[in-house]
């Protein structure tokens, strides 16, 4: 618990989280476009409606996989690279060390998306003169998307046993899967990243499918290559 608890702690003296959050928010200030104007004079339920579409829309398609590896999932195969994670099992043991990373990388991803799409909605509120608040269950459904893609994030990197994997394969794996998708399986909607930000039908089932299976693979995966590492 008290390697857990220092990795937590060391999340918030990481740059790359607020960094992470800050562009999260200003990416999705940019997808207003030319909506800018119905924050001054729309309804609440069309503000309501514009947040909706921004938050589960196509610009979601590159900066999402990547605002959530930013952070930390690249970090076992930094410190493995280093040497840090020698020291870092020498100190706490295999177990706890994996556990701690894991969580890390899930807590990073969860916090640091929250804090954009709350800093997000605080500049709606204060520019349409009134708390408007995304819906729920399209956030929730956003963190769950936001935890798979940093899974993928720490199984790429070490994988690959390279850093940079960690950033560019979430990305190219969402485009490849959405083309795949459109080209091929027109009518398979849950196959499409941008789906599974909907909370709508299937897009919940396989996305909790898949970040059980993420998670999974990505506790082995860093058990394995720790082990073999140290």
């Amino acid at each position: 618990m008290r390697a857990i608890f220092s990795d937590s702690i060391r999340l918030w003296r990481n740059k790359w989280f607020y960094l992470s959050g800050a562009f999260t928010a200003f990416l999705l200030w940019l997808d207003l476009g030319a909506d800018v104007d119905l924050l001054r004079y729309g309804e609440k339920e069309e503000i309501v409606r514009m947040m909706t579409e921004i938050l589960s829309g196509k610009g979601n398609l590159l900066s999402l996989p990547l605002l959530s590896v930013l952070p930390c999932s690249a970090s076992v195969c930094k410190e493995m690279g280093t040497g840090a994670a020698r020291y870092a099992v020498f100190y706490c043991g295999y177990g706890r060390y994996v556990l701690s990373k894991i969580t890390a990388i899930l807590l990073s991803a969860l916090l640091s998306q929250f804090a954009g799409v709350m800093l997000f909605g605080g500049i709606i509120s204060w520019a349409a003169g009134s708390p408007v608040l995304a819906p729920a269950p399209l956030v929730a459904q956003r963190l769950l998307v936001a935890s798979c893609f940093a899974m993928s994030g720490n199984i790429s990197a070490l994988l690959t046993k390279d850093i940079v994997s960690a950033y560019a394969i979430p990305v190219v794996f969402v485009f490849a899967l959405s083309m795949f998708r459109w080209r091929f399986f027109f009518d398979a909607t849950y196959m499409d990243p941008m789906m599974w930000l909907s909370a709508e039908g299937f897009a919940i089932p396989f996305a909790i499918l898949s970040f059980l299976v993420l998670t999974a693979l990505s506790l082995l995966l860093t058990t394995w290559e720790v082990r073999n590492y140290v």
